[in-house]
């Protein structure tokens, strides 16, 4: 049995397109959250520039990448936008200790992911085409033909446990998240 098996009804799974501010929800979100109460936040491991400061995340070139992934250092990993993302066992760790854990996730990467942790809860967030593109613009990180693949990229309906829309006020968002966070998390009423 795949060891995610027991443990996958704690992990939260944000996925959107890109643009559509996972990041930013997120972020707002944990932030709002009681310390010490905020599920442990994944860091993902990206072929990407250290110094990009979009997402904290564990930098590392191809070659360190396709090392890690030969020794089965990642639960999870998937290739998308010409990038190579992982999240490294250690970072899932928390979910055998009795604790949530968020993780920024793929779209694409879904089926695999539903595989190895059947009760994984899949957030998705969403926005509108033209706010997608003018959030891409303003990150400078892909030229015209990069940010055009990103905002026509296809993949499968993630069938998610929540969608939120976040195509104004972040804290409209955020509130969203959290009402839902809190019905979920609520303890069970007695019999």
């Amino acid at each position: 049995m795949n060891r995610l098996h027991a443990h996958s009804h704690r992990l939260l799974v944000i996925v959107g397109a890109s643009g559509a501010g996972k990041d930013s929800v997120l972020k707002g979100w944990l932030a709002s959250l009681p310390r010490g109460l905020a599920p442990h936040h994944a860091r993902r491991t990206i072929t990407r520039d250290a110094g990009d400061a979009s997402e904290d995340h564990e930098a590392i070139d191809e070659a360190g990448f396709h090392a890690a992934l030969e020794a089965g250092a990642f639960a999870f990993s998937w290739q998308a936008h010409g990038l190579h993302y992982g999240v490294r066992w250690r970072e899932l760790e928390p979910l055998a200790q009795g604790r949530w854990v968020v993780m920024n996730g793929s779209r694409g990467h879904l089926p695999e992911l539903r595989a190895a942790a059947p009760q994984a809860h899949v957030i998705e967030v969403v926005a509108p085409d033209d706010l997608r593109r003018a959030r891409i613009g303003q990150r400078g990180r892909e030229a015209a033909p990069q940010l055009q693949d990103r905002l026509v990229r296809s993949v499968p309906e993630p069938a998610p446990d929540l969608r939120i829309a976040n195509d104004g006020d972040l804290s409209h968002a955020i509130a969203q998240f959290d009402r839902w966070w809190q019905q979920l998390t609520a303890p069970m009423p007695s019999p």
